[in-house]
């Protein structure tokens, strides 16, 4: 029962953030949503791992943590553009902490084999290109978003080197999240360094808040499996 409340308290903070970006309500109201989905989306899954003796629970954990501090510090991002910086950062890690996570718990098969590595080079192809299109926008961000780039489509690609061959629940969850965390950073970069565009502030949160749910939906299955 617990768990299924504490499910519906971030799908009410999420739709309550969309309301907010959707009709352009004080910021202040952002201050409560956007911050507090991390929050009880990491008491959700520690609930449920904590008692775990899989270390690689922490991992998951880490990137809520790194994810709460981007959202504050993207939230601040109009006092300076440090805090669009550190935000990034914040991110970059946490996709770092999904990596080693994805690496880590993986089944005990060979990453070759699984008729995946087409997949991993449209990721990266993907990736390159997106990249591409947003260089002559970039400016002194070329590096920051190569990097940040290479990063989360390493983070995917991970995620299906690791689990597209296992028919299990967790890894559909495992994919799904980090695409649509792809798609979402995509739709942030677009929206921020080539041209806004009607909605995009509710597309990115969407898919930032349904890829967060689905890959620590993900973990706790995949964990809960281990035990």
């Amino acid at each position: 029962m617990q768990k299924q409340l504490w499910s519906l308290l971030y799908f009410l903070l999420l739709l309550a953030d969309l309301l907010a970006v959707a009709f352009d309500l004080p910021v202040e109201i952002r201050y409560i949503t956007k911050p507090g989905l991390m929050i009880v989306l990491a008491i959700y899954y520690w609930m449920q791992v904590g008692h775990s003796a899989y270390r690689s629970r922490n991992l998951v954990f880490a990137a809520l943590i790194f994810s709460w501090w981007g959202d504050v510090l993207l939230l601040l991002e109009d006092k300076t553009g440090l805090y669009f910086m550190l935000g990034l950062a914040s991110f970059l890690l946490a996709h770092v902490m999904y990596i080693f996570f994805f690496a880590k718990s993986r089944l005990p098969k060979s990453f070759i084999g699984h008729n995946n590595l087409l997949w991993v080079a449209i990721v990266l192809l993907y990736a390159g290109a997106l990249v591409a299109f947003l260089l002559p926008h970039l400016g002194d961000m070329t590096i920051p978003v190569m990097i940040y780039a290479l990063t989360i489509a390493t983070m995917l690609a991970m995620s299906i080197f690791s689990y597209a061959h296992i028919k299990e629940g967790f890894s559909a969850f495992f994919i799904v999240g980090a695409s649509l965390f792809v798609i979402s950073d995509s739709l942030l970069a677009i929206n921020k360094f080539y041209q806004a565009f009607p909605g995009g502030g509710v597309l990115v949160m969407l898919t930032y808040g349904l890829a967060q749910w689905c890959i620590v939906e993900g973990a706790t299955k995949y964990l809960k499996r281990a035990w």
